[in-house]
């Protein structure tokens, strides 16, 4: 469901879709239980979108197969952190909603892979002296190389999830790169963006926090953000 759309009307459409995305993930079939039931409720009730929980329940998925975490995922429930997470970052306008360019076929997936690797190599010309340059072509270099080797036919969320990965290395390099001045900068900007916290739990804020730690370092270097949307 794109930016914009309305969710469905009744408590049953809205649970069914958010009930087929977490089957679809899980791989096997699945009944959403009474404590399910209760927490999809409460955020239809509270107004998160279905597709804001979707988002989070993949994003809960493509996590697990990214550390290589083996069994099933036994509940919904599981997931209500990264959907406290992602609605927190929605409201706040800090992430984008919708399901963007999912459909994408190959053909139209490779010309934005190439646009990621030129991007990194205009930043790494213009950067601004409050990096080592020399730490920076590195890093740089290697996350195009990690991107070039990218097959577009390996399917949006695969790409997603390796362009997520080869973004959160880099950025942790650079970070650590950074003039003194240049990392308070970024410290601050992360304080602000994220605002009082109260009512959020300290799991949630931290996520958080490094999200946008990932953000402020790509605007100070003038980096794009590695993703397909």
């Amino acid at each position: 469901m794109g930016e914009g759309a309305e969710d469905p009307p009744d408590e049953t459409a809205y649970a069914t879709r958010i009930e087929e995305a977490f089957i679809a993930e899980r791989g096997t079939p699945f009944l959403l239980s009474a404590k399910d039931w209760q927490l999809i409720r409460g955020w239809r009730e509270s107004g998160v979108p279905s597709d804001t929980v979707v988002r989070a329940i993949r994003e809960t998925f493509e996590r697990r197969r990214a550390r290589g975490i083996a069994g099933k995922i036994s509940s919904v429930a599981y997931c209500a952190g990264a959907v406290e997470e992602r609605w927190q970052m929605e409201q706040r306008g800090l992430v984008g909603q919708g399901e963007g360019r999912r459909d994408e076929k190959p053909a139209e997936i490779a010309p934005r892979l190439q646009g990621l690797v030129d991007a990194l190599r205009l930043a790494e010309n213009v950067a601004p002296t409050e990096i080592d340059r020399e730490v920076l072509r590195k890093a740089v270099g290697k996350a195009v190389a990690r991107i070039e080797v990218l097959s577009s036919d390996a399917g949006f969320d695969d790409i997603e999830e390796r362009l997520s990965a080869i973004e959160a290395t880099m950025i942790r390099t650079l970070r650590r790169a950074l003039s003194p001045e240049a990392s308070a900068a970024v410290e601050a900007g992360v304080a602000e963006a994220l605002g009082e916290t109260a009512g959020i739990s300290s799991e949630v804020v931290d996520r958080m926090r490094r999200a946008l730690t990932r953000r402020e370092v790509r605007r100070r270097l003038g980096l794009p953000a590695l993703t397909l949307f």
